[in-house]
Parts: structure tokens; sequence; C-alpha cells
């Protein structure tokens, strides 16, 4: 009674109250927004770091099937060295042995 008195409003309370709500949601949402974005940010930078990763390993494979491919050019080559090495040899083996034959008679 003495509210009424005093030409207090209720629905105005009311409507004030809801407005305050409805602020401090809105407000509360601002803060998640801002946080998600820093997590996005955040996100975004290591996202950034792992593909600098991987063009480097990348890098490094080329490289690598580079290095791998002369590995077997050289090895190749000193197999083709070392085959003639052998057949060099063997004729000297074998002239060896033919110059002893004769030497000997």
């Amino acid at each position: 009674m003495a509210l009424a008195r005093e030409d207090i409003n209720f629905e105005n309370i009311k409507c004030d109250a809801k407005i305050e709500a409805v602020l401090n949601h809105v407000i509360s949402q601002d803060v998640e927004i801002a946080h998600l974005k820093d997590e996005q940010f955040e996100m975004s930078n290591e996202i950034k770091g792992h593909k600098e990763t991987i063009s480097k390993l990348e890098d490094d494979i080329q490289l690598l099937k580079k290095d791998k491919r002369w590995n077997m050019l050289w090895r190749n080559s000193l197999e083709e060295d070392i085959a003639k090495t052998q057949v060099f040899l063997a004729i000297v083996f074998l002239i060896n042995m033919l110059f002893t034959y004769f030497m000997s008679r």
C-alpha cells in the first residue's frame, strides 16, 4: 500500500530488470566472443607453424630423394668399376699363367 501511494510502477521495475538481464547476457556473450576470437587467433598461429614445419619436412624429403638418387648412381658406377677391375685382373692372371707356363718350358 505504501508503494502505491508513492506512485511506484511495478511494470517499469519489471521492464528495467528484463533490460538489465538482457544487457548482462549480451555483455557475457561479448566476453565469450572475444575469448573465442583469441583462441581462434592462437589456433591460426599454430596452424601456420605446422604448415611451415610440413614445408620444411617436404623440402628435406626432396633433398633426401636427390641424395638417394645420387648415391644409387654412384653405387652403380662403383659396381661397374669393380666389375671392370675384376675382368682386368682375370685377364692379367690368365696372361701371368700363360707366361709362367711358357717360361717353365
